[in-house]
């Protein structure tokens, strides 16, 4: 035991030093000729049912040398194929901070539309909006760029945002989810089916009617692969997040296609945003014998 603890020791002591070493050599103990920049905001996602919501975000720095703070942010529609072009979102002064270490910056819905060419109208459940930050110095110097730290280049290559008190840190991106309570009855309705990568509807020009329960957080899905058992699924819906699940349950059989492998279940998780009326789930597919290999996607609109 005792070679245990003294071994233990040793090996705590030569950590100290090495992580001392380190500091100096990643630049540390010069930190502060760079500068120190953390945002916290007061919630992570939009709730559009509230009409036109905003983040109230607290900025902190006691950093003297900022001429100013340039929130950039992006847009993510949810399905789409990526993120816009950066826009720039707000410009803050560096004297924001002179007074105090710390400002309020409170930004609406219809500013983040509004800075990527969109309007309230444009945004629905799943839409994500990114941000970034460019920080330019009263010396001229721009961050994001290459940090000189203790003679070595590090190249900062987003921003300086902070997510978490204490920690020393050049990068960080903070993402703001748009969400809409889920609420059964708002989701009834006829459904189209947009993607189904299974392929296992027996009539590919069937539109599935969705109805409340029987659960207060549940919905049905009325013969959804429009099979002649009239296989009908449930779907759990987490109201606040809109998550969406699907027990194992019989959806679909396998003979209608000349497979012989007897009934289909389903089950797995998704999204399914009522407001709008969308639903997106990936989905294992399985017989008797067992699962098909893979996860198959399904998404459904809502018709008008």
């Amino acid at each position: 035991m005792k070679q245990i603890l003294i071994s233990f020791a040793t090996i705590a002591f030569a950590m100290i030093v090495f992580s001392c070493e380190e500091q100096g050599k990643f630049g540390l103990d010069e930190s502060d000729k760079a500068f120190n920049l953390r945002m916290s905001p007061d919630k992570n996602t939009f709730d559009i049912s509230q009409g036109d919501p905003q983040i109230n975000f607290t900025i902190y720095s006691d950093t003297k040398t900022i001429d100013n703070v340039k929130i950039i942010v992006e847009f993510v529609e949810f399905g789409g194929d990526g993120p816009s072009a950066k826009r720039l979102l707000k410009e803050l002064p560096g004297d924001a901070f002179a007074a105090s270490p710390s400002t309020t910056v409170s930004i609406k819905l219809s500013e983040f539309a509004a800075a990527v060419g969109l309007s309230l109208d444009d945004i629905k459940g799943g839409d994500v909006f990114n941000i970034h930050n460019q920080v330019n110095m009263i010396d001229g110097r721009v961050y994001p760029d290459t940090l000189e730290l203790g003679g070595d280049e590090f190249v900062n290559v987003e921003n300086s945002f902070f997510t978490s008190a204490g920690s020393t840190s050049y990068t960080s991106t903070l993402s703001f989810a748009v969400l809409c309570p889920f609420i059964a009855a708002e989701a009834a309705g006829t459904y189209i089916i947009t993607r189904d990568d299974a392929e296992v509807s027996f009539d590919p020009t069937y539109q599935p009617v969705v109805i409340a329960g029987p659960g207060p957080n549940q919905v049905t899905v009325k013969n959804l692969f429009s099979h002649p058992e009239n296989y009908d699924i449930i779907v759990d819906v987490d109201p606040a997040s809109a998550v969406a699940t699907v027990e194992k349950q019989a959806a679909w059989n396998s003979d209608n296609f000349g497979f012989g492998l007897g009934p289909a279940s389903i089950e797995g998780n998704g999204l399914f945003f009522s407001c709008t009326g969308f639903i997106t789930l990936n989905l294992v597919h399985s017989v008797e014998s067992g699962p098909f290999a893979g996860t198959y996607v399904l998404e459904m609109t809502r018709k008008p």
